[in-house]
């Protein structure tokens, strides 16, 4: 699959940020350690994407690191005018989702959908949800800068990535890492202008996370149990050993290698 150089890139960017309300420039690198910390670097009048042809020290939720792909994924930073984290966040998972399924064929698109708060998962031939996209939302100096890293020509992992990690490609997609960003820079436009009931309604749509086991890393300890409800605002509601609690957002992560189980 041929990927269009990053010659290209800036152009083809401009063109599609000129159709947007909320995102009017770009800045495009070679390579950079994050585009979230790169998007720190520049003052803006109005909403900035900032991607790199390489990202080698992106990291995730919590701590968490983002795998280094050379230039067979995605990485790239939105800028915007700050709003609750909450909403940025759903925001941006409704929006990666999206993009993923406008990239796959018409067949593959129900395989695509949310974890909970806001990373992407695929259900594979296997039967196992394997991980596509992630999403990194922070708020500094007055602005929020929304990470996306997105598997997009990959067609194999690292031993340990290969049974926790898809890309597009192994789904069917032939799009290459500019058409996957042309279409994330439209759908997080369309997301960031939906009104917040409205963005529920989409995530809850694309939640994958409801009915399965799972075990998490909350503020108070480990706790494993079944997803009942998932509320894109609150949290998840988990029915336990000891009952049903409910798991926030911003202090519970999934444990690594526990989907699907």
């Amino acid at each position: 699959m041929l990927d269009r150089p990053l010659e290209a890139w800036p152009d083809a960017l401009e063109r599609v940020c000129a159709g947007t309300r909320h995102i009017r420039q770009v800045r495009v690198l070679r390579e950079t350690a994050s585009t979230q910390d790169a998007a720190c670097t520049w003052v803006v009048d109005g909403g900035l994407l900032v991607t790199a042809g390489r990202q080698t020290a992106g990291r995730g939720r919590l701590g968490s690191a983002w795998a280094d792909t050379a230039n067979m994924g995605v990485a790239c930073t939105f800028a915007v005018q700050p709003r609750a984290v909450e909403t940025l966040s759903i925001g941006a998972a409704v929006a990666v989702a999206m993009a993923a399924r406008d990239a796959l064929p018409a067949a593959q698109v129900e395989r695509v959908g949310v974890k909970w708060p806001n990373d992407l998962l695929a259900r594979c031939d296997d039967g196992a949800l394997r991980k596509l996209a992630g999403v990194l939302v922070e708020v500094r100096e007055g602005r929020a800068l929304i990470g996306v890293g997105v598997n997009v020509l990959q067609s194999g992992f690292p031993d340990e990535l290969g049974d926790r990690a898809v890309s597009l490609a192994q789904l069917g997609s032939v799009a290459d890492r500019l058409q996957v960003i042309e279409r994330l820079l439209l759908r997080m436009d369309e997301a960031l202008s939906m009104e917040p009931a409205a963005l529920s309604a989409r995530f809850a749509e694309l939640d994958r996370t409801v009915g399965l086991r799972l075990r998490f890393q909350s503020v108070s300890g480990p706790v494993e149990g079944v997803v009942l409800r998932c509320d894109a605002m609150r949290g998840l509601e988990v029915r336990t050993a000891d009952g049903p609690i409910w798991l926030p957002a911003a202090t519970t992560r999934v444990e690594a290698g526990f989907w699907g189980a």
